[in-house]
């Protein structure tokens, strides 16, 4: 990739998407016009040395203002934000696991208590990145306002670049195309879907089963659905699923794009959790037993119906399992195959 692509795609990649193929154009045109006709490696440099550092540039082609965070300080006050945002949602939800850990007595059902614990934490979440941006936002303007953001900023490790910008930092950058990335938020989802199977799977004795609900006591849980000594026999295989899968998270972050080695490692993934969970829905005694007369007795009917039922039903969720994780699998490989 040569290096008047990448530098246009460092510029872009910082834009709204729909100016950036307008944007580039222009830029493009305008790196060209600045070049000679027989232009040498040496000369691109020069070229987009003047032009300056692509965040900067990428500033000025904004087309909504800024200007309460003036241009100068635009992309420092950018990447505080994405710097302390994370933190502080990451501290919100350690915090309140913790403090609703410790406080939880087991007088109400432990679904009532997860519920009012994500609830209370997602509202915890808003309010707290309300008020780091707030703050951040007021620190900026006034830093700025009063002429102190070169001082401040040689005093913070982390608002200081390392170095000038110079062209051949354009050698270390990696062009991602929009069909290959991989976005934050679905590692985000990624790490939540984890952390919410692992306390589902070890905790579906205390989870997932029959409630009653009553004014006075709220959701009373009656008993479980799943026989917890079947779903804990395969323990071993399911740790080392859920390890892989936090690996595998944490790579896909890394690196931030779909690659043939991700797509091969989410493929082993999904074809062993496909077995295993095909052969935890097969045994036989993966339903507890009290459930299932418990059940006929509320629906009115009989004990061998229900079991029947339940089976159908497993067997419908497996043949979706398969599919889903066969076309998951497929969209993968597509992406990762694609070139820049």
């Amino acid at each position: 990739m040569n290096m008047i692509e990448v530098y246009i795609y460092e510029v872009t990649r910082r834009l709204p998407k729909k100016i950036r193929a307008d944007k580039g154009l222009e830029l493009k045109s305008k790196i060209e016009g600045m070049l000679p006709d027989n232009y040498s490696e040496l000369e691109v440099k020069e070229v987009l040395l003047k032009l300056g550092n692509p965040a900067a540039l990428a500033t000025s082609y904004q087309d909504t203002s800024t200007h309460l965070i003036g241009p100068e300080v635009y992309s420092t006050y950018i990447r505080t934000i994405k710097l302390v945002i994370p933190w502080a949602i990451f501290i919100t939800i350690l915090v309140q696991i913790i403090e609703n850990t410790v406080l939880y007595t087991g007088e109400v059902a432990l679904l009532t208590a997860i519920i009012k614990t994500f609830s209370i934490t997602v509202a915890n979440i808003i309010s707290v990145l309300f008020h780091v941006l707030f703050w951040v936002t007021i620190t900026f303007i006034v830093i700025e306002r009063t002429g102190n953001f070169d001082n401040v900023k040689d005093h913070i490790p982390f608002l200081t670049d390392q170095q000038q910008w110079t062209p051949d930092d354009l050698n270390k950058v990696k062009i991602i195309t929009h069909d290959k990335y991989i976005p934050l938020n679905d590692i985000v989802f990624s790490f939540l879907g984890i952390a919410i199977f692992s306390v589902v799977y070890f905790k579906a004795n205390d989870l997932i089963g029959i409630y009653t609900s009553d004014e006075r006591d709220g959701l009373t849980f009656v008993m479980p659905i799943f026989n917890q000594e079947i779903l804990l026999f395969y323990k071993p295989i399911i740790v080392f699923c859920i390890v892989l899968s936090i690996a595998l998270t944490f790579y896909k972050w890394k690196v931030s794009q779909w690659t043939i080695q991700i797509a091969v490692l989410n493929a082993f993934l999904q074809v062993v959790t496909t077995i295993v969970f095909i052969l935890i829905a097969r045994q036989p005694d993966l339903i507890h037993g009290p459930a299932i007369p418990y059940i006929a007795a509320i629906l009115e009917t009989t004990a061998s119906k229900v079991a029947f039922s339940i089976d159908r039903i497993l067997f419908v969720i497996i043949a979706i399992s398969i599919v889903a994780n066969g076309i998951d699998i497929f969209n993968r490989f597509k992406k990762a195959r694609i070139k820049h």
